[in-house]
């Protein structure tokens, strides 16, 4: 079932306002608790959900599953050093919402570049080439939001 823009205005300010709150992350981690095949509306605190990487970067995965109707869903938190990238510029199927939180971002979007500061909104389209480096002096911090549809 896709989602229609109308459920994408309901879920993405919900989502962005809990800011270090939301769902249980799925990742293999110690202490988490096994996928549920439905997400469910619970909270989870931030200090709860463990960040794995390295001191250059970072992430953690606050959920990943079906919603009621369907639809594949993840969300996952990414932190980059100054100079870093998050991976080459690549593609997939799926569309992803970046909100920044803190630092400086340079999005990269079918061979544009483009600076990007806390409180904007990136989106990537199916197929569309993309990354993002942090271009900023100090640590940047970003929610991901992957709309996986029926992948």
């Amino acid at each position: 079932m896709p989602l229609s823009r109308r459920d994408l205005s309901f879920l993405l300010p919900a989502l962005a306002a809990t800011g270090a709150s939301a769902q249980q992350p799925q990742a293999p981690q110690a202490g988490t608790p096994a996928p549920r095949a439905t997400l469910t509306g619970t909270v989870y605190h931030s200090d709860k959900i463990p960040f794995t990487g390295n001191a250059t970067k970072t992430g953690r995965r606050f959920f990943m599953g079906k919603t009621h109707g369907g639809f594949n869903l993840e969300m996952h938190e990414t932190t980059l050093a100054p100079g870093i990238e998050t991976h080459p510029p690549h593609k997939h199927l799926h569309e992803e919402i970046i909100i920044v939180v803190e630092g400086t971002v340079e999005s990269y979007i079918d061979g544009k570049t483009e600076i990007v500061q806390p409180g904007s909104v990136i989106f990537y389209g199916s197929n569309q080439m993309h990354n993002a480096k942090n271009v900023g002096t100090t640590m940047c911090k970003y929610k991901v939001i992957e709309l996986r549809g029926n992948e």
